[in-house]
């Protein structure tokens, strides 16, 4: 069953923290030469600092429609230029004004725009924005979406699908020079000394067909800096008592959820009953008034009679 997960936070499964924390390692060398960035759609700003290392000395501009989410990411970033920006980027306004306050900043400037295009009613003044940033403002932008047909499954959040048609549509509307990159998932395993204590580092030769990878997420890059980008590759150590944790912990989430439900349709079930007991003695008492059923309409009636005339004019009581 896929992981909906809309907000990465330290809790988050490993494999997908590492997932969102590659696109934030692909731009930070594009982030830290920028004096002014902007991130949109920063929720917590886990992934973001944890890439910056704290090397970010600039104006940077944390942009979410929830300001919790924005200020907890000013607060992770740790940078004193950093301030929160809360927008709704389906807006052109809301759009112009984020634009405005990136521009505020030195060039160069960077747009690191991840997993929030899908989010949007409609993306095209976002898009557009970001188009005239890298090619007028000296910005390098960096935006990604998801590849909905990863999953087969529609993403109950998202407001439109995402595919290599639809990826390819987008691609008409950017600049020239836009550099296009597909995210593939990796797997892995290491082998240490039984007896060590200190962490280990290893380098890890990666071999990445990604012709033939079925893409998690499709990237763009434009703007000055984009033509910087290459082959980039995260691994993660995978602690298994915390994956196992989160799994219980999920299927915990879900087991209690999934009470609630049969606990409200058993609810819903004794209503129905209540309902049709009531619909029945209901049924019955109009019957000994002689009155019409219930919902009958008034052509029903003989012409010109309604069914309080008909009680007072004496029609036949079964109960006297």
């Amino acid at each position: 069953m896929p992981d909906w997960q809309e907000r990465i936070t330290r809790e988050t499964q490993p494999a997908l923290r590492v997932e969102h924390a590659l696109r934030y390692r692909l731009a930070a060398p594009v982030v830290t030469a920028a004096k002014a960035w902007a991130d949109l759609g920063c929720g917590n700003g886990v992934a973001a600092a944890d890439a910056l290392e704290g090397r970010f000395t600039g104006r940077a501009v944390l942009v979410d429609v929830e300001r919790e989410a924005a200020e907890s990411a000013v607060a992770e970033l740790g940078a004193d230029g950093a301030v929160a920006l809360v927008a709704d980027l389906n807006e052109p306004d809301e759009v112009e004004r984020v634009k405005a306050a990136l521009l505020e900043g030195d060039a160069p400037r960077a747009v690191t725009c991840f997993e929030v295009v899908e989010h949007l009613r409609t993306f095209v003044p976002l898009v557009e924005a970001l188009c005239d940033l890298a090619t007028n403002h000296e910005t390098t932008v960096l935006l990604s979406v998801p590849n909905d047909a990863f999953w087969a499954l529609q993403n109950p959040y998202h407001e439109t699908m995402w595919g290599e048609g639809s990826f390819d549509e987008l691609r008409r509307m950017l600049p020239e020079g836009t550099v296009l990159v597909r995210q593939v998932a990796l797997q892995g395993s290491a082998v240490v000394p039984l007896d060590g204590h200190d962490p280990a580092t290893t380098t890890v030769d990666v071999t990445v067909h990604g012709a033939g990878a079925v893409p998690t997420h499709f990237l763009a890059a434009m703007g000055p800096a984009a033509g910087t980008l290459g082959v980039h590759a995260a691994v993660a150590q995978t602690d298994l008592d915390e994956q196992r944790r989160w799994e219980r912990q999920r299927e915990a989430d879900n087991a209690f959820l999934q009470a609630q439900v049969d606990e409200w349709r058993q609810r819903l079930r004794e209503h129905e009953v209540w309902f049709e007991e009531w619909r029945a003695y209901i049924n019955d008492l109009e019957s000994r008034l002689g009155l019409p059923p219930s919902g009958a309409s008034r052509e029903e009636l003989p012409s010109g009679e309604t069914p309080a005339a008909r009680v007072q004019a004496g029609a036949p009581d079964d109960a006297a």
